[in-house]
């Protein structure tokens, strides 16, 4: 496929059909990732996938500690911050299927890579480098995905020592995302427009 093609291709998906993924086309795609710019030239980068539905229930609840967002209420408090139309509209649609899409998608994939210190420790740009740079993996594998004809989102837990604790993730480790993902049923979020002629700047903002 054409890059700029799959640039365009590339969407969120929360819901999947039953189909399961190739290991080959799962093969390219993080290999994909590991092609992305290393900080340290090192690609302290790993990969789990969790398969076993078992170990994938455990994840989700003691880990990852996700629920289904049915209660109004809840909902409310949750999407109160929201002012922009379009985004309320897709949480309205992505609450439900939070614990959903992370237990039932054919593929549950954990992004992780090496700290020299804890997040929380960090104090400057610089020092998270290693942070950066995961993120970069983690879109060249959404990229290659769409080039796969595969789709799914990021998802990034509110904390990951529980979640690390699951995965027996080693300390000097940290979870950058979750990403369920697989072949998509027919439904596509909306995203905002976005016109470059508004988001360019030159010398100044």
């Amino acid at each position: 496929m054409d890059f700029y093609e799959t640039v365009e291709t590339r969407r969120t998906v929360r819901e999947f059909q039953p189909r399961p993924v190739e290991e080959e086309k799962i093969a390219r795609v993080l290999n994909a990732g590991l092609k992305a710019p290393s900080h340290n030239h090192l690609r302290e980068w790993e990969f789990i996938l969790v398969k076993d539905h078992e170990q994938r229930k455990r994840v989700i609840e003691e880990g990852a500690r996700t629920e289904n967002v049915m209660d109004e209420e809840q909902t409310s408090r949750t999407l109160a911050d929201l002012t922009d139309d379009l985004q309320r509209e897709m949480y309205l649609r992505a609450l439900p299927v939070q614990k959903k899409m992370l237990l039932n998608a054919p593929e549950l994939l954990v992004i992780c890579f090496r700290m020299k210190k804890s997040l929380k420790d960090c104090r400057t740009l610089y020092e998270l480098n290693n942070f950066a740079s995961a993120w970069t993996c983690i879109e060249n594998i959404l990229l290659a995905m769409a080039a796969e004809g595969l789709f799914g989102v990021t998802y990034v837990p509110h904390e990951t020592s529980s979640l690390k604790r699951a995965l027996n993730i080693p300390d000097d480790y940290e979870v950058a995302a979750l990403i369920p993902l697989g072949y998509p049923k027919p439904y596509r979020v909306k995203q905002k427009p976005a016109s470059l002629s508004e988001k360019i700047h030159r010398d100044t903002w």
